[in-house]
This record gives structure tokens, sequence and C-alpha cells, in this order.
């Protein structure tokens, strides 16, 4: 018999990951470093304590501070390319630098103000590193003030490329005495790269700092705009060469300190950071509880008082029809909630059409959202009552709260007043919302960037009690992961993670959409049960026991704990945060959101 030749090759037996191991992975590069001037006269060169540390990490930023004239280069920060050979630590021409200026070392030496350039783009996994060294025993700034643009695919909202524009957001302790007079930057809105690395650091370490993100990426409109609006607030004497403002987008040069030495060149780079999620932000980021300031929504108590007076008690009656026919839609709601609140829009109701791609399809909601008829219905008998008056994001908002009441949980006012997204963003979803397997930096850094602190956080994933968990979710914490680590061997715990494991074959694809109770103690009751099981080790999703057992979680151990010993406690924190997480809304939806007559569907 002659063999048979088939045009689709059988499949491989190793999965993607399984054939990347047989190649040798590429010798680690080594970390950053500073070279900076030191006084011959001196024994030892003491730490920098600039005034003002300026960060210039956009092309408008650079081109501008490229044409003051009274600045001294005093240093580089050197990031090498290739790994070091033999003793000697001097720079390659291979390596790539930026370049740190004093700006006015003569008129204030001991405090002077610094201004770092950097020239060439930051890998995502070297922006830790390069903000722990500027922000150092070496530099200790008084202040900080970081200057970046707007990447579109992060924005949550419209940009013209005909309108300048320019947001800021700043630390704690620079927002009781705020020194530039610009709008926050929006709500579900993402900075990330090495911009979102400093503020963290400067965070952590309690210095003023701001970050000023600005638009469009290139051209005389934004040299504008930061002239004005950044640049006197800096209260310095910079001497810009004329005609400044006559710039096109320029090309990418890399130079060290012995070529600025010789010659001057073009310090106005295009910058192309990738999207970048802080896989380990700082080693003390849990001791965070404060956080990036988000705009205050324009909602009130009673927004609907006199167009839709009956509204509360229709979406009562629809949600208790819902919660005991299944008490697990009670969870499904308050999901759909969270997924949707990092803009509290309803853009995550939204089907996919022609011209429309939804949020529905993103990674983090593909399997996990559901409830989505139980809105439909609550919006069919809205439309009967008050036609065209409630949104879907606001309904969502409602039902949620009413869901967790009629599982045993605490009551909370729900502010009003919010519109309906006219798109969708999976691009954000992906970025923005927390997954089960992600580490503690990483979450905590995805609920600051929407204006929530770690208690919000710790308090909000006290939800977990109600609801269920894929095995896809888990399948890594209970095989090969810490599940034995932090439950030891206590025969309970062995029992239980028995049980997990009958549930959850260990084969990747078998068995991904089996579910189980993330509190298998009380899974259909809205209590404090939930952070009991993780003083015990035996938080089902890994993500989960990360705030008991990381050792980051300094602070997230001790709110643990507290909401283990007091659910009055918990409930309380819960109740604020959950008001917190409406709050944040996506600003954009006000000016050109609508009421949608179909949750489904923008209006046509």
């Amino acid at each position: 018999m002659e063999d048979v030749l088939t045009e689709i090759p059988p499949p491989s037996r190793f999965f993607q990951e399984d054939l990347n191991n047989f190649t040798p992975p590429s010798p680690p590069l080594p970390s950053p470093f500073l070279l900076l001037s030191q006084n011959p006269n001196e024994a030892a060169e003491p730490p920098l304590r600039p005034s003002v540390l300026i960060v210039a990490l956009s092309s408008p930023s650079l081109h501008l501070f490229h044409n003051v004239s009274s600045k001294t280069l005093i240093g580089t920060l050197v990031l090498p390319e290739t790994p070091f050979s033999g003793n000697s630590i001097n720079p390659s021409l291979k390596d790539k630098s930026c370049n740190i200026y004093s700006l006015d070392r003569h008129q204030n030496p001991k405090n002077p103000t610094l201004l770092v350039s950097f020239q060439c783009p930051i890998a995502a996994e070297r922006c830790h590193s390069v903000a722990k060294l500027l922000i150092s025993q070496q530099i200790v700034p008084q202040r900080v003030l970081i200057l970046d643009s707007i990447q579109s695919r992060n924005f949550r909202g419209k940009l013209s490329r005909d309108e300048a524009v320019a947001f800021k957001l700043e630390t704690t302790s620079e927002r009781k005495a705020p020194s530039l007079s610009l709008e926050y930057f929006p709500s579900a809105s993402v900075v990330d790269g090495l911009g979102a690395a400093l503020m963290a650091a400067c965070e952590i370490n309690n210095i003023k700092a701001t970050l000023c993100v600005t638009w469009p990426q290139f051209g005389a409109s934004v040299l504008s705009l930061i002239r004005s609006l950044i640049f006197p607030a800096l209260d310095l004497d910079l001497s810009i060469s004329p005609g400044v403002d006559d710039y096109s987008q320029p090309s990418l040069p890399l130079f060290s300190v012995a070529q600025e030495s010789h010659k001057k060149q073009n310090m106005a780079p295009s910058l192309c950071f990738r999207t970048f999620i802080l896989q380990f932000m700082l080693l003390v980021f849990s001791v965070l509880n404060t956080s990036l300031h988000a705009s205050e929504p324009p909602l009130t108590l009673d927004y609907y008082a006199s167009a839709c007076p009956n509204l509360f008690e229709i979406v009562k009656k629809e949600m208790e029809c819902a919660v005991l026919s299944d008490p697990r839609n009670a969870a499904l709601i308050v999901r759909l909630h969270f997924h949707d609140c990092f803009g509290c829009d309803g853009s995550v109701l939204l089907d996919d059409t022609i011209t429309l791609k939804g949020e529905k399809k993103a990674s983090p909601n593909i399997h996990s959202l559901k409830g989505f008829r139980i809105i439909d219905r609550i919006k069919n008998n809205l439309e009967s009552e008050c036609p065209g008056i409630v949104s879907c994001a606001d309904i969502l908002t409602i039902a949620a709260r009413d869901a967790v009441i009629l599982v045993g949980g605490p009551y909370w006012d729900v502010p009003l007043g919010r519109k309906d997204s006219i798109t969708a963003s999976p691009e954000l979803a992906d970025a923005n919302l927390p997954t089960a397997n992600e580490g503690l930096a990483t979450i905590i850094s995805k609920f600051l960037y929407q204006g929530l602190s770690v208690t919000d956080m710790v308090a909000l994933s006290g939800a977990h009690t109600i609801g269920m968990a894929r095995c896809e979710s888990f399948r890594a914490r209970i095989y090969g992961g810490d599940f034995e680590a932090t439950a030891g061997s206590n025969p309970l715990s062995q029992s239980y993670l028995s049980s997990l494991k009958s549930t959850c074959p260990p084969v990747r694809g078998v068995g991904d959409n089996n579910i189980t109770a993330m509190d298998y103690v009380t899974p259909d009751l809205f209590d404090n049960s939930f952070y009991h099981l993780l003083l015990k080790g035996e938080g089902l999703l890994s993500s989960d026991q990360e705030l008991y057992s990381s050792l980051l979680g300094i602070q997230t151990k001790q709110l643990v704990k507290q909401y283990a010993a007091d659910p009055v406690a918990f409930f309380q924190q819960f109740s604020d945060s959950m008001v917190k997480l409406g709050n944040i809304t996506n600003q954009d939806s006000f000016a050109t959101g609508e009421v949608r007559k179909i949750c489904r569907f923008v209006n046509t």
C-alpha cells in the first residue's frame, strides 16, 4: 500500500512554549548604572539633592530642553546593551545612554534643578530598574516632574490631531499643594512605561511628583502648550533659542557622554513604548494606601427622582427574581459591574457589530462574564416605564448593589447620572483588568491607575466570597503552584486540595470550564469567610492568596486579618470602595455618550 499524503500535517505533540524551551535563553543584560561627574577636591561625592528632577520622555519636551542654552552636563545614565566581559565597566559604543544636566547649578549648587533627557526608548522590562536608579541614594529629589506623551491606544476617549491637550497625574504628597494647573488624566485611561514606574517610586518614597502627558506627540501646537502651561511652573530662567516652535518630527539619535562633550546632537526622539503592565513595581509597593487622583464625576443620588421615580423598585424586583432562581446570579452581576467599572460607561454590555468591536471577547471577559440577559430584562421594564431615561451603566451599578444585599451583604447609596459609551475598547480591557494569576504588585498598579487604593483593592476582593471560578483560573495554583506551601499539611486543607484536583484535571484544555466556589464554606452568602480562607492559605485564586501570603503584602496582610476578625469593618469598607469603584467614570461619555435603548447596541 502506498503512503497517503494529506494536505494538512498532523498536529505537533508539543505546545508552542514547549518548543521554545529548546532555544537557550539570551543572557541577561547588566543593570543600568549612573556615571556622575565628581569634584576632585572632595573625598566622596555626596548624593545629589535636586530641588526639582525633570524627566523628559516626550519628543516635544526633549526638543524644548535641547534648545535651553543654560544647562551643564553632569553625568549620564548608561543602559548596557550587551553583557559585560572581563572586569571593565566602561560603556561600549553599543550601550545606550541618557544624559543628566544641571539647569541652574551655578545659582543653586546645593539644590540644583536636574534634567534627565531620555533620547532612547526604555524597554518595558527595564523601566523598574531605571526608575529605582533615578530615585535612589545617589539622587534624592525634593520634587519630580515627568513629561510624557499620550499614547492613543491607552487613552479612553477621542483625540484630535488638530487640538493640543495636556493632563496630569499626581502623587499624594503633590496633590496637597499642586504645582501645575492642569486637568487630571481621564479615568479608565492608562499611563505605562517609565512614567508609570517613576510615579510609583515617588509614591512609595513620599516624594512630590507630577506626571504631565501631552497630545499630539509632535507639532508646534504642543510645543506652545508646554511652554505656556508647564515651563512657567518650573520657576527657572530658561532661555530658549528662537524659532524652536518650528519643529517637525525628528530622528532618533543615540549618544554617550563622550560624544556630548564633543558635539551637540538632536535630542528629540520618536518614542514608542510598548504596552507595559508593571510586573514588579517596587519591593515595598504594598505599603501604598493612596492612589493617583481621578476626576470627580458629576453624579447625584436623586438624578432620576422626577424622571423615573420607580427606578429602584423595578431593578430590585428583577434582581430578586434572578437571585431567587439562582443565587449565583448575584455574583455574575457584581462581576459584570466590576469589569465595566474601570470606566463605568456600559461599554462591557455592547455586542460586536460590523462597525464596533465590543469588550465581551477580551481575554479577561470572554469566559467569565454572564448575566447580560438580567440587565436586558431590567432595561426592557424601564423602557416601558420611562423610555430613554435611565442609562445601562446606571442600571448595572444599581443591580450590583441589590445583588450584594440579596445574598446578605451591605447597603450603600448609589450616585447616578452616568451616560452610556458609544465605543468600546477590548485593548483597554486586556490591559486594565486584573487576572487570576497576576502578582500582587501588578494588581496594585492596576487599581492605582483607576484611583483606587490598596485598602479598596483588599475590600473589593472580598466580593469573591460569592461566585465561582473556572478550572483554567486556578489550575496553576493547585498543580505546581504554591497551594500546598500556603495551606500546609492540614488534613482538611489536603482534602480540599484533592477535591479541587478532582474538579480540575492537570492537562491544559481538559476541563477548563469546570467550576468550583471561590468560598467553599458559604458560597451563596456574602460574608467575611473569604478572608478566613486566606488566613488558612486556602485562597482558590493565586491573586487572592497573594493578599495574605505575598512577601510584598505588608499592608494587605494586615487588612486581611482585620476583615477576617471584624465583619462590620469589612462591610463598611466594601460599601465605601464600591461607591469609589462606581465613580470611576469615562469622562468622554458625558460629552459624547447617550442613553441606549438596548444595552447591547448603540443607538442608531
